[in-house]
């Protein structure tokens, strides 16, 4: 799959024919007399007449007179199987599908500049991502010490605009912080809040 991805392809979906069941060990085993059955497999069996068994039984889709027994939940008319399929049971019925896409590699931020004019603050970014947001706080590792009005998405543009609203945090050491879409920090820049440039 990694090599479809790499070669373009935008997903890919893995469909199995069927489920089956893997047990290490050997799944438990259900008896079923060899005289009721015209044949045995591990997960199903072929029923002669209609006798009375203790086993599911089921019509066959394609002839309601041919009965299939099937023993319950994961077990199995032969002893010592570890992988079978074949029966009735959700993983087996169920028919597993996986798809696989390229997921975002991770977030790459740079702080190019920062300049302030009066209270609000011009931040230009170089990003892989437009989704990466930029904070200002006081500590950079906590996300409870934001001073400004609104974190911002970076955006197609690279620049943000955020506006400190409470003046008393004129002159502060601050951080200017990116954060991935997780929120998580990718890079920081100390500046002063309201500093001449």
């Amino acid at each position: 799959m990694a090599a479809l991805l790499d070669a373009g392809w935008q997903r890919v979906r893995l469909v199995t024919d069927h489920g089956w069941l893997l047990l290490p060990g050997g799944l438990p085993k259900v008896d079923l007399p060899s005289y009721l059955t015209e044949t045995k497999w591990a997960r199903c069996a072929l029923v002669k007449g209609q006798p009375e068994l203790s086993a599911p039984v089921a019509p066959w889709h394609w002839n309601p007179d041919v009965r299939i027994a099937s023993p319950p939940g994961i077990a199995c008319f032969r002893h010592g199987e570890v992988y079978a399929h074949g029966g009735i049971s959700p993983q087996e019925c169920v028919i597993p599908v996986v798809d696989v896409e390229r997921g975002f590699g991770g977030a790459q931020a740079t702080i190019q500049s920062v300049e302030w004019r009066g209270m609000r603050c011009r931040i230009r970014v170089q990003t892989n991502d437009p989704l990466v947001k930029v904070d200002l706080r006081t500590n950079w590792k906590q996300e409870g010490t934001s001073i400004v009005a609104a974190i911002k998405e970076v955006g197609a543009s690279g620049e943000v605009s955020l506006a400190v609203p409470d003046d008393t945090h004129e002159g502060t050491a601050a951080s200017v912080v990116v954060l991935d879409r997780d929120g998580k920090v990718i890079t920081s820049q100390t500046t002063r809040v309201g500093e001449k440039s």
